[in-house]
């Protein structure tokens, strides 16, 4: 070969270098642009792998992705010659595999891999025969794990340098960036997407439902559950899950403090962390997955105006891949917590519009009853009057079929003004239900007064007085509980009229008892128990049997539980009812011990 030639195959090689150069810097350059403004569909990450083909001067390549749950490795782009549908739908199970495969070997490691000689080398397994040189380079996560693997080929032996290395790497990288905007850009529409459910829906239950849906799209996990505090019994109490705990909504139950997701609801710090079991917190109880299957864990609190309403959780099911580490990172703590704050607004914003409805509700109730009881009141006292001038009226006339008919009349007259002041007497202690008195008093000596003046004398209905010792005097009204129990003597008496049993308990409850009914820790309770054998309360009434006018007997307004219901809430307590539909009614009530904060008429 002359100087000529040589000069001039130099140049020309040369000049190929120099073209070749130009065509990466061009489509590095238009590839970090449209990362940025595509991120990483099918479209941009075909025209990353042409590129990086065309860079390294390969004669195949194919692009694929890492699968975290299954820890395949699963071939979603190819480039070149050669290529068969089967090929394009190759999936390399790294979690099975003993030899691996360059590719393999790439997303374990996470370091690119290069070898000029296939045939001796110790971790390629042959796809096509022509091959005889091949470069593998991973795309990484923001957390460092494999993302993907970018393997190119060549027919030629030795066809990579440290060129084609630093070529691809910077390919990889835009590949990298567009698949993170994309992940980043769903997260960003879920997050809107919640928000806007969440400033349009006013109904608890439905939030937390869809707030567990939705936030599958901002975070990849197995299971999420939502819990709520009650303020009343200091707990958190399940309200949404996507899993196995679905049955277990409105039961299941953690006190505040207790476990990992009571501490993070104790304390407003969010918990997160791979293999939770090991955690001196974890107490393996309300799990979505078993324990052996939870292979990360993160609890964010749901805080609104500084207070702590409730935990918002995920978990991830433990890796097949031994290699791959399935943990939550600071993104997604970050994004969860972005949610877990819009939806403690949420709560609170339905939980004031509830407040705000059932204020005015009362309010117009009250009102109304105020008004009815004070016009009726005037006519029932005038109907009154004009009764006893036609009483004293009778008694001068002389006796006579006629005038024993009459009397008769008069007589049901007063029995229907009777029970119209009945009525009226219902209706003022609607209006007054919350308006207490407080006094030390002794609940026992409340309870058999009511029990006198209220459990007839003469009754098929057997009555059974089980009555505590060493209970503490109580800060109460107590004409006002005196009211409320005989209620609920007198309902457990009338849906028995061909006899049954009454069975009246009271007692104080031990912190084991306190923690077993969700009551709140540092508090004193005394427990009563109103229990019979009618036939109870379907589920399905169980919540309206308290809601005002709401009746099921022909004799009253309807007013009566609800008034039960407004006076032991007035002293802090709370109503339950725990029957069993067919076999009795049940009703609880739990009244805390000290001062209570009340007003007073």
């Amino acid at each position: 070969m002359s100087d000529c030639e040589s000069t001039t195959q130099h140049a020309a090689r040369a000049e190929e270098h120099g073209l070749r150069a130009e065509q990466f810097l061009r489509d590095l350059n238009s590839l970090f642009a449209e990362a940025v403004r595509t991120g990483g569909d099918q479209a941009f990450l075909q025209r990353t792998l042409d590129a990086c083909v065309r860079a390294v001067r390969g004669r195949r390549g194919f692009l694929a992705l890492v699968h975290y749950e299954s820890g395949e490795v699963e071939v979603c782009n190819t480039s070149g010659e050669g290529w068969s549908d089967l090929g394009r739908k190759m999936r390399l199970h790294l979690a099975q595999e003993t030899s691996r495969g360059i590719t393999g070997h790439v997303a374990l490691t996470t370091q690119p891999y290069v070898t000029g000689d296939v045939d001796s080398d110790p971790y390629y397994l042959r796809y096509f025969d022509d091959v005889k040189s091949e470069i593998a380079m991973p795309v990484l996560g923001p957390n460092g794990q494999t993302r993907g693997i970018i393997n190119i080929d060549s027919e030629r032996p030795n066809a990579f340098d440290a060129d084609d290395m630093a070529h691809l790497a910077a390919l990889a990288q835009a590949a990298a960036i567009a698949l993170g905007i994309e992940g980043f850009r769903s997260r960003e529409t879920a997050l809107i997407e919640i928000g806007k459910t969440l400033t349009t829906t006013l109904d608890i239950e439905s939030l937390m439902n869809k707030v567990v849906a939705m936030t599958a799209e901002a975070i990849r996990f197995e299971d999420c559950s939502a819990f709520l505090i009650d303020a009343q019994t200091d707990h958190l109490i399940l309200k949404a899950t996507r899993g196995p705990l679905a049955d277990k909504i409105g039961a299941a139950a953690y006190h505040v403090g207790d476990g990992i997701t009571g501490w993070v609801a104790k304390y407003g710090e969010p918990v997160r962390m791979e293999d939770p079991q090991s955690d001196p917190r974890w107490r393996g109880r309300l799990n979505e997955l078993t324990t052996d299957e939870i292979g990360a864990f993160l609890a964010v609190p749901i805080i609104s105006r500084n207070k702590i309403v409730g935990v918002l959780r995920v978990v991830r099911r433990k890796s097949h891949a031994p290699w791959f580490s399935n943990r939550f990172t600071e993104t997604d703590e970050r994004v969860l917590l972005t949610i877990a704050s819009q939806l403690g607004a949420a709560v609170e914003n339905a939980r004031s519009h509830a407040r705000l409805v059932r204020s005015e509700r009362m309010a117009a109730w009250g009102e109304l009853s105020a008004r009815s009881a004070h016009m009726i009141g005037n006519r029932t006292f005038a109907l009154k009057g004009d009764l006893n001038e036609l009483t004293y009226l009778m008694g001068t006339l002389a006796e006579s079929e006629q005038r024993r008919e009459i009397i008769s009349i008069v007589e049901s007259m007063g029995r229907g003004i009777e029970r119209l002041e009945e009525i009226l007497r219902e209706f003022r202690d609607f209006v007054v239900a919350t308006q207490l008195h407080a006094a030390e008093c002794d609940i026992n000596t409340i309870v058999q007064e009511a029990v006198e003046e209220t459990f007839p004398r003469r009754s098929k209905v057997r009555l059974k007085l089980v009555l505590g010792e060493g209970i503490p005097l109580l800060s109460c009204d107590e004409k006002k509980l005196k009211r409320a129990f005989s209620e609920l003597i007198e309902n457990a008496v009338s849906f028995q009229p061909e006899g049954g049993e009454v069975r009246i308990s009271s007692s104080l409850l031990s912190p084991e008892e306190r923690a077993t009914e969700r009551l709140a820790h540092g508090r004193e309770y005394v427990q009563l128990e109103f229990a019979d054998k009618g036939p109870g309360v379907a589920g399905e009434m169980k919540e309206k049997i308290f809601l005002p006018f709401f009746t099921s007997r022909v004799k009253g307004m309807g007013l009566g539980l609800s008034i039960v219901k407004g006076i032991v809430e007035a002293h802090q307590g709370l109503l339950r009812e725990t029957g069993k539909p067919g076999k009795g009614a049940r009703f609880v009530i739990f009244l805390p011990l000290g001062n209570q904060e009340n007003g007073s008429a």
